[in-house]
């Protein structure tokens, strides 16, 4: 009789313990990412222009046409800078179009 108490308060012990210091959920790494809108700000539809990290501006655009045409970029969500440099690098201007969240005139 000894005995089963023993093993049932040691088995008890060792449940406990591997469970001690485990949480019941584990914590999602937070990851921030902010977006930044970017508008094209020349008016040039030079072959290459479009692709042209010098042509764009941060914020939103205030074109009226921006959404509305198709003949030239308005604007594009990325996450800084380089995200923007890295969308366009090596994009004809028809690529950018397709690429823009809304073009204009």
């Amino acid at each position: 009789m000894k005995r089963i108490v023993l093993s049932t308060a040691a088995l008890m012990l060792t449940t406990a313990f591997s469970f001690a210091g485990t949480p019941e959920t584990k914590a999602k790494p937070e990851t921030s990412t902010s977006a930044t809108i970017y508008h094209y700000a020349s008016e040039s539809t030079a072959t290459g222009a479009f692709a042209n990290t010098s042509n764009w501006q941060p914020g939103p655009s205030d074109d009226p046409t921006c959404g509305f045409a198709q003949t030239k970029p308005c604007e594009m969500t990325v996450n800084d800078a380089a995200d923007l440099a890295s969308k366009l690098s090596g994009k004809t201007n028809a690529q950018v179009l397709l690429i823009t969240d809304d073009n204009r005139d």
